[in-house]
């Protein structure tokens, strides 16, 4: 497998876990978001805040998202150009 190859899997494994952990990565207070809202209603909103695992997909994003913009900039090299 090539380098470019393993960086096209990486980066697209880092956005995938970071979307899908930014999914689950709110919190409000310690009680699931939608049964503080169906209690209290749109007050609630104000507790919404990140919980532990949003770093985790803040770091997922920040590295995956780069990688694939570089990869995806350069591909032209390797196909010969325009």
């Amino acid at each position: 497998m090539n380098p470019r190859t393993i960086g096209w899997l990486f980066g697209g494994l880092c956005c995938a876990l970071g979307i899908l952990t930014m999914i689950f990565a709110w919190d409000s207070g310690g009680a699931d978001i939608a049964l503080s809202l169906d209690r209290v209603g749109w007050d609630a909103m104000g507790d919404v805040g990140p919980n532990d695992s949003f770093m985790f997909a803040a770091v997922s994003l920040l590295v995956g998202m780069p990688t694939l913009v570089y990869l995806n900039a350069t591909q032209w090299r390797n196909t010969g150009g325009y």
